[in-house]
């Protein structure tokens, strides 16, 4: 009997805590919505994930910007959606098993000219860089489910004010999502996926939002969201027609390649 109860509780206590959670409210990122942020900064017309694509989407009207963030082997946090500089970089290797000082001199967006590539930014240097008025969707990029070092260094400078901006963290691991939160409940999150099947992870991450393909929102997920106090984020939206569809739904905010689609556009 006493095992009967115990397991029923354990049950109960499990159903509770993964299927009833409500997001914070983050009014004061969601004054004016939809927010539009930057896939990456303004990646069409700089190289990724540098200071100059953030501050061109700043400079042209959007509200934030989306960018990727990964440890170095020496655990400095840098700006990159690649863990392999191959694929955007003049460099070789990979960014988690090199220190710092090794890519320093490695520059960014190897398919523009010459006179556009750029350092790889270090994740301070762009706190530093950019307006406070600035909303950082900050992406923490994980090589595996336990890979955390990342989410729990970022969540640590927020909490310790290093971050003057307003800040949502995300991710498409909901264990870096969680772990943010046990770090600091206050810390705005988000958990990404790019397939339906990956949805029941945002009962990992319990997030305060959803961050959705354009192509998966429906009434179903807007309901659910609703219902759970979770703001939604799409992405990758870079057409008017998306961005007007978005806007009838009420969609809290959209992740753009296009910087043109400013909010009164």
């Amino acid at each position: 009997m006493m095992v009967f109860i115990i397991t029923t509780v354990i049950i109960l206590l499990i159903i509770i805590y993964s299927y009833f959670w409500r997001g914070l409210y983050l009014t004061d990122i969601y004054r004016n919505k939809p927010i539009v942020l930057g896939h990456r900064g303004d990646r069409f017309n700089y190289p990724e994930n540098t200071l100059t694509s953030y501050r061109s989407a700043i400079d042209k009207g959007l509200d934030g910007v989306e960018l990727d963030v990964m440890l170095t082997k020496d655990g400095k946090l840098i700006c990159s959606h690649n863990f392999d500089l191959e694929r955007e970089t003049d460099g070789k290797g990979f960014i988690d098993e090199m220190e710092y000082r090794d890519l320093v001199k490695v520059k960014a967006g190897i398919r523009f000219p010459e006179t556009k590539q750029q350092p790889i930014s270090l994740l301070t240097d762009v706190i530093k860089s950019l307006p406070k008025t600035t909303i950082l969707n900050i992406e923490i990029k994980t090589k595996s489910v336990f890979d955390l070092k990342a989410a729990i260094k970022v969540a640590t400078l927020i909490k310790s004010g290093e971050i003057p901006q307003k800040v949502i963290v995300s991710s498409f691991n909901p264990l870096a999502v969680r772990i943010v939160k046990f770090i600091s409940k206050s810390v705005p999150t988000g958990f990404i996926y790019e397939h339906t099947k990956h949805l029941k992870g945002v009962f990992i991450a319990r997030p305060d939002a959803l961050h959705p393909k354009v192509e998966f929102v429906t009434d179903k997920l807007i309901k659910f969201c609703k219902r759970r106090n979770m703001r939604i984020n799409t992405w990758t939206v870079n057409n008017v027609y998306a961005r007007e569809w978005l806007n009838t739904k009420n969609i809290d905010g959209i992740i753009t390649d296009n910087p043109t689609l400013v909010k009164n556009n």
